[in-house]
């Protein structure tokens, strides 16, 4: 027996010393997809929080057309659209923002730019002249071209993140069988732990992100209502802002929406004052219809609808708020993904780690301590994809 053992280990090692090589390259690789990933991080998050709004539909849609159709349809007419909406939405926000801060905002801008505007000729040829012999409008057409450049990018890069999207769309479930098959296998703690971060990016990049957005333009939509039926002398400034915030302020728990009600009610109550005590009525009636019917409508329906209990409030709030901040635009996006690949790691895997000398199984645990469920999604799909779990989890 011991020799055998000892002729048999020159055998191992002349095996491995291959193998060692490869590992090599393919730290090589992974480092160069690494750089690339981290070059294009906010559009790669953002890319993903895509699929994860999209997977739902395509899903359903796939129960009547191919994967890549549905896929393109849904990217299409749907993501596409809500995206412009968004962009558009968030464009008057910020304008309202703007005039809300400033009144002389117009003026100021103006003021400000390189290009002195009165005295712009009025011949076609003379504005050529000019531009081409004042340093100020040379200038002023540098900066066009690099506003110009900068705006070409960016769409080069959103169209870039439309096309990760498609691509997990219509290549998801290969890949992870591809993944427990070759790397990890179907029972391991990794294909566990990466179910549990699958279904708490579907809760929140589907679910709070869409409730969020619904509330928006709910709020959006009762705001301007109540400014076309409402005395002239009471109105809402800055609806569209406004819902932002209201929409915002959901992640604040409780009394989150509230806030930005009570401070509606409290400029429609100065107005009040100013034209005829006797219209306070009105902001009391706009406060009492968003406490008792909008909140309970949000509540009831859209919330659990939407979002459901994956995370507690408190973790979503501070992912959505803290995420910006962090990291900028993409942090909206980023943010929520790092809180569920953290509490993932703490609430299903660190226990285990903890926990090694414990041999005896349990009902989320196999004989050899392996997490074996966390009522995680099913990567494989159905052969008739009309799914009844609409893109969320589905227990294991």
């Amino acid at each position: 027996m011991i020799n055998d053992r000892t002729a048999s280990e020159p055998i191992r090692v002349r095996l491995l010393r291959p193998d060692l090589g490869w590992w090599l390259l393919g730290l090589a690789f992974l480092a160069v997809v690494a750089w690339i990933g981290f070059e294009y991080l906010g559009w790669v998050v953002f890319g993903l929080f895509t699929y994860y709004v999209g997977r739902p539909i395509t899903r359903r849609l796939r129960g009547r057309v191919s994967g890549s159709l549905a896929a393109g349809l849904t990217l299409a007419f749907i993501i596409v659209p809500i995206l412009l909406f968004i962009a558009a939405f968030l464009s008057v926000a910020v304008g309202q923002a703007l005039t809300l801060l400033s009144s002389d905002a117009v003026a100021s801008v103006l003021d400000s730019l390189p290009i002195p505007t009165t005295q712009l000729p009025t011949d076609p040829v003379d504005v050529v002249v000019v531009i081409l012999q004042d340093p100020t409008f040379s200038a002023a057409l540098g900066q066009f071209g690099v506003a110009v450049g900068a705006f070409t990018a960016t769409l080069f890069n959103v169209f870039l993140a439309l096309i990760f999207a498609f691509f997990l769309l219509v290549e998801d479930a290969r890949l992870a069988r591809w993944f427990e098959t070759n790397v990890s296998g179907a029972d391991s703690r990794t294909v566990a732990y990466l179910r549990g971060v699958d279904r708490g990016l579907t809760s929140v990049y589907f679910g709070y992100t869409l409730t969020i957005f619904v509330v928006i333009v709910l709020a959006a939509v009762i705001y301007t209502v109540f400014n076309a039926v409402a005395p002239a002398a009471l109105q809402i400034p800055s609806a569209v802002l406004l819902a932002v915030v209201t929409g915002v302020f959901t992640l604040i728990p409780l009394v989150g929406r509230s806030i930005v009600y009570a401070l509606i009610v409290a400029l429609l109550s100065a107005q009040a004052l100013t034209v005829n005590p006797a219209l306070l009525w009105v902001p009391l009636v706009f406060f009492l219809l968003m406490v008792l019917v909008f909140d309970n409508v949000v509540r009831t329906y859209i919330r659990p609808y939407l979002s459901g209990k994956a995370y507690h409030m408190g973790l979503v709030m501070f992912a959505y708020l803290l995420g910006p901040v962090l990291f900028g635009w993409y942090g909206i996006f980023m943010g929520p993904l790092l809180m569920v690949l953290v509490v993932e790691f703490a609430t299903n895997v660190l226990p285990r780690l903890t926990r090694v000398s414990e041999a005896t199984p349990s009902p989320e645990t196999g004989t050899d301590g392996d997490i074996t469920d966390y009522g995680a999604v099913e990567y494989s799909e159905p052969a008739d994809s009309g799914d009844t779990d609409e893109g969320a989890a589905r227990p294991g």
